[in-house]
Protein backbone atom coordinates (compact mmCIF):
# COMPACT_ATOMS: atom_id res chain seq x y z
CA UNK A 1 0.00 0.00 0.00
CA UNK A 2 2.75 2.01 1.17
CA UNK A 3 4.55 2.19 -2.94
CA UNK A 4 1.28 2.36 -3.84
CA UNK A 5 0.36 6.01 -2.42
CA UNK A 6 4.30 6.29 -2.76
CA UNK A 7 3.94 6.11 -7.01
CA UNK A 8 0.29 6.97 -7.05
CA UNK A 9 1.78 10.77 -8.17
CA UNK A 10 3.52 8.83 -11.42
CA UNK A 11 0.10 7.51 -11.86
CA UNK A 12 -2.32 9.59 -11.31
CA UNK A 13 -0.70 13.56 -11.51
CA UNK A 14 -3.47 15.80 -12.62
CA UNK A 15 -5.77 14.18 -10.41
CA UNK A 16 -2.93 14.39 -6.97
CA UNK A 17 -1.64 17.82 -8.23
CA UNK A 18 -4.53 19.88 -7.30
CA UNK A 19 -6.00 17.77 -4.33
CA UNK A 20 -4.38 18.74 -1.76
CA UNK A 21 -5.63 21.83 0.51
CA UNK A 22 -4.49 24.53 2.95
CA UNK A 23 -0.33 24.40 2.76
CA UNK A 24 0.08 21.15 0.80
CA UNK A 25 -2.24 21.76 -2.33
CA UNK A 26 0.02 19.67 -4.53
CA UNK A 27 0.21 15.75 -3.02
CA UNK A 28 2.67 15.17 -5.79
CA UNK A 29 5.66 17.20 -3.92
CA UNK A 30 7.24 16.90 -0.57
CA UNK A 31 5.32 19.11 2.30
CA UNK A 32 7.41 22.23 1.88
CA UNK A 33 6.79 23.17 5.60
CA UNK A 34 7.55 19.69 6.92
CA UNK A 35 4.18 19.78 8.88
CA UNK A 36 2.57 16.92 7.59
CA UNK A 37 5.93 14.54 8.65
CA UNK A 38 5.82 16.31 11.61
CA UNK A 39 2.02 16.05 12.28
CA UNK A 40 2.50 12.39 10.94
CA UNK A 41 4.99 11.66 13.53
CA UNK A 42 3.35 13.21 16.46
CA UNK A 43 0.37 10.84 16.32
CA UNK A 44 2.40 8.00 16.03
CA UNK A 45 3.99 8.81 19.22
CA UNK A 46 1.10 9.64 20.87
CA UNK A 47 -0.95 6.45 20.08
CA UNK A 48 2.83 4.79 21.62
CA UNK A 49 2.08 7.03 24.20
CA UNK A 50 -1.04 6.27 24.79
CA UNK A 51 -0.63 1.85 24.11
CA UNK A 52 1.78 1.61 26.21
CA UNK A 53 0.49 0.23 29.32
CA UNK A 54 -0.68 -2.15 26.88
CA UNK A 55 2.97 -3.11 25.75
CA UNK A 56 4.28 -3.24 28.48
CA UNK A 57 1.52 -5.39 30.61
CA UNK A 58 2.95 -8.44 30.01
CA UNK A 59 6.59 -7.56 30.36
CA UNK A 60 8.10 -4.29 31.48
CA UNK A 61 11.35 -4.50 30.82
CA UNK A 62 10.65 -5.65 27.36
CA UNK A 63 7.70 -3.72 26.68
CA UNK A 64 9.87 -0.52 27.82
CA UNK A 65 12.31 -1.09 25.35
CA UNK A 66 9.86 -1.17 22.69
CA UNK A 67 7.95 1.81 23.73
CA UNK A 68 11.55 3.53 23.59
CA UNK A 69 12.09 2.27 20.26
CA UNK A 70 8.75 3.77 18.97
CA UNK A 71 9.24 6.63 20.56
CA UNK A 72 12.79 6.85 18.51
CA UNK A 73 11.38 6.22 15.77
CA UNK A 74 8.77 8.89 15.54
CA UNK A 75 11.77 11.31 16.11
CA UNK A 76 13.90 9.89 13.14
CA UNK A 77 10.88 9.41 11.16
CA UNK A 78 10.91 13.11 10.40
CA UNK A 79 14.13 13.53 9.04
CA UNK A 80 14.10 9.80 7.04
CA UNK A 81 10.59 10.56 5.77
CA UNK A 82 9.93 14.59 4.84
CA UNK A 83 10.95 14.14 1.53
CA UNK A 84 8.04 11.98 0.29
CA UNK A 85 5.24 13.28 -1.60
CA UNK A 86 2.27 14.59 0.86
CA UNK A 87 -0.24 11.68 -0.39
CA UNK A 88 1.37 9.69 1.65
CA UNK A 89 1.41 11.41 4.80
CA UNK A 90 -2.49 12.54 4.29
CA UNK A 91 -2.99 8.49 4.36
CA UNK A 92 -0.34 8.13 7.62
CA UNK A 93 -1.69 11.31 9.60
CA UNK A 94 -5.14 10.17 9.38
CA UNK A 95 -4.66 6.59 9.71
CA UNK A 96 -2.82 7.64 12.90
CA UNK A 97 -5.26 10.28 13.83
CA UNK A 98 -8.08 7.33 13.40
CA UNK A 99 -5.97 4.71 15.21
CA UNK A 100 -5.09 7.22 18.03
CA UNK A 101 -8.81 7.99 18.52
CA UNK A 102 -9.37 4.51 18.70
CA UNK A 103 -7.49 3.69 21.51
CA UNK A 104 -8.61 6.33 23.64
CA UNK A 105 -12.22 5.82 22.99
CA UNK A 106 -11.74 1.83 23.81
CA UNK A 107 -9.46 3.01 26.88
CA UNK A 108 -12.66 4.75 28.46
CA UNK A 109 -14.09 2.73 31.37
CA UNK A 110 -17.73 2.96 29.84
CA UNK A 111 -17.12 2.02 26.24
CA UNK A 112 -15.05 -1.06 27.61
CA UNK A 113 -17.76 -1.79 30.46
CA UNK A 114 -20.21 -1.83 26.99
CA UNK A 115 -17.80 -3.86 24.87
CA UNK A 116 -17.05 -6.61 27.53
CA UNK A 117 -12.99 -5.55 26.98
CA UNK A 118 -11.00 -6.52 30.14
CA UNK A 119 -7.97 -4.95 31.37
CA UNK A 120 -4.70 -6.78 31.03
CA UNK A 121 -3.70 -9.49 33.73
CA UNK A 122 -0.98 -7.68 36.02
CA UNK A 123 2.21 -9.39 36.78
CA UNK A 124 2.17 -11.58 39.32
CA UNK A 125 5.25 -10.16 41.43
CA UNK A 126 8.62 -12.88 41.67
CA UNK A 127 6.74 -15.16 38.47
CA UNK A 128 8.78 -14.94 35.18
CA UNK A 129 6.64 -12.87 33.05
CA UNK A 130 5.28 -14.51 30.20
CA UNK A 131 5.09 -13.32 26.41
CA UNK A 132 5.56 -14.45 22.66
CA UNK A 133 8.85 -14.84 23.02
CA UNK A 134 9.23 -16.80 25.88
CA UNK A 135 6.67 -19.13 24.62
CA UNK A 136 8.51 -19.61 21.19
CA UNK A 137 11.48 -20.50 23.30
CA UNK A 138 9.95 -22.76 25.34
CA UNK A 139 8.61 -24.44 22.23
CA UNK A 140 11.76 -24.78 20.97
CA UNK A 141 13.71 -26.17 24.00
CA UNK A 142 10.38 -28.84 24.41
CA UNK A 143 10.79 -29.81 20.56
CA UNK A 144 15.03 -29.79 20.83
CA UNK A 145 14.27 -32.36 24.20
CA UNK A 146 11.89 -34.28 22.09
CA UNK A 147 14.19 -34.94 18.90
CA UNK A 148 17.31 -35.70 21.28
CA UNK A 149 15.14 -38.07 23.43
CA UNK A 150 14.10 -39.75 19.91
CA UNK A 151 17.86 -39.52 18.72
CA UNK A 152 18.52 -41.49 22.03
CA UNK A 153 15.96 -43.98 21.48
CA UNK A 154 17.21 -44.78 18.17
CA UNK A 155 20.59 -45.04 19.24
CA UNK A 156 19.74 -47.43 22.15
CA UNK A 157 17.27 -49.77 19.88
CA UNK A 158 20.39 -49.44 17.18
CA UNK A 159 22.78 -50.57 20.23
CA UNK A 160 20.37 -53.18 20.81
CA UNK A 161 20.14 -55.11 17.31
CA UNK A 162 23.98 -54.92 17.34
CA UNK A 163 24.48 -56.54 20.05
CA UNK A 164 21.56 -58.97 19.18
CA UNK A 165 23.79 -59.57 15.91
CA UNK A 166 26.84 -60.74 18.05
CA UNK A 167 25.54 -62.53 19.95
CA UNK A 168 23.90 -64.45 16.73
CA UNK A 169 27.39 -64.66 15.11
CA UNK A 170 29.16 -65.70 18.58
CA UNK A 171 26.12 -68.79 18.50
CA UNK A 172 26.68 -69.91 14.97
CA UNK A 173 30.60 -69.48 15.42
CA UNK A 174 30.44 -71.93 18.65
CA UNK A 175 28.58 -74.52 16.67
CA UNK A 176 30.69 -74.34 13.92
CA UNK A 177 33.79 -75.15 16.33
CA UNK A 178 31.85 -77.87 18.32
CA UNK A 179 31.16 -79.39 14.76
CA UNK A 180 35.00 -79.35 13.58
Amino acid sequence: FFFGLKNAPELFPELLSTGGMLWFPDLTVADPYVIMPVLSATTFLLMTEVGKEQMMASDPVRGQTMVNVFRALAVAMVPMTMSFNSAVFVYWTTNNSFSLLQAVLLKQPALKKAFGIWDPPKPIPGQEPKNIFDEVKNMMNKKEKETNALAAERIKAHNEIVEQQKKVKMALMEKKLKLK
